[in-house]
């Protein structure tokens, strides 16, 4: 055991066993941590960077994510406004019916309740017709001579040719021609009323430019209130004393053209 002892302190104690280490200064300790110190700055700053960098990318596809959501919003909303049209407008009508209740009787029905009118008034006719036309206002009077005038003042125009012939069977009225119309009745007189007839020339006309020649349409045209009777128009007028227009025809024509009294007493007038 001595011995081991021995051959061990021999062996600690020999100098070629030594190991001699290289002297280091403090520069190159600083140096190398330094160097470690920028090592781990380094891979810091990378894994700073690609963090960084994994953020942004992030960001950028969430931003484009949220763009997109906003474009595809925007379109759908524009294109439902377009392709929207608005309801069309109900118009409704109503119709309403209401019963009026005129007069009405206090009777009773078949039932014994009362009956109404209906409220549906029925115009009534007064079996009427339209007024006929008012007569024309014109004097009965042909150049010297007029209705009503007497026989003696007829006589005294000098219109009157001859002395009269009997106008009817009693030989009451009288029958004068006269300077303007020869035919032998041209003129009728009344002992009581006068003149009560005076026929006119053929060629003469009234003042509406009707005469012998005219059609009975034409008389009719001429004055509203005509009133044809087989082979007559009479046409009143508005004057004093009243008389009419006689127009004699053939039923299509006139052939001639007398003014008449009204209120004559002579038969054959």
């Amino acid at each position: 055991m001595d011995d081991l002892d021995d051959e061990l302190r021999k062996l600690f104690s020999d100098d070629r066993l030594d190991v001699h280490s290289t002297p280091i200064s403090t520069e190159s300790v600083v140096a190398g941590a330094t160097r470690r110190r920028h090592r781990r700055t380094a891979v810091a700053g990378a894994f700073a960077l690609v963090a960084l960098v994994g953020a942004g990318t992030g960001v950028l596809q969430v931003s484009r994510m949220g763009q997109d959501d906003s474009i595809g919003a925007l379109l759908t909303t524009s294109s439902s406004v377009a392709t929207t049209t608005p309801p069309p407008v109900s118009v409704s009508t109503f119709t309403s019916t209401a019963t009026v209740t005129v007069n009405a009787p206090t009777g009773s029905g078949p039932s014994g309740e009362e009956t109404k009118s209906s409220g549906t008034n029925t115009p009534k006719s007064n079996g009427t017709s339209s007024p006929p036309a008012t007569p024309e206002a014109q004097p009965g009077r042909y150049g010297t001579l007029a209705l009503g005038m007497s026989e003696a003042d007829a006589v005294a125009t000098g219109s009157l040719v001859g002395a009269g012939t009997p106008a009817d069977p009693d030989n009451k009225c009288k029958n004068y021609a006269t300077k303007s119309n020869s035919v032998d009745d041209a003129v009728v007189i009344s002992p009581e009323r006068g003149i009560v007839r005076i026929t006119l020339p053929e060629y003469a006309k009234t003042p509406k430019n009707v005469g012998k020649g005219s059609k009975v349409t034409e008389v009719k045209t001429a004055y509203a209130n005509a009133v044809q009777t087989e082979v007559k128009t009479t046409v009143k007028m508005a004057a004093s004393p009243p008389w009419s227009y006689v127009f004699e025809s053939n039923g299509d024509t006139v052939t001639r053209v007398l003014m008449r009294l009204d209120a004559n007493d002579c038969a054959t007038v």
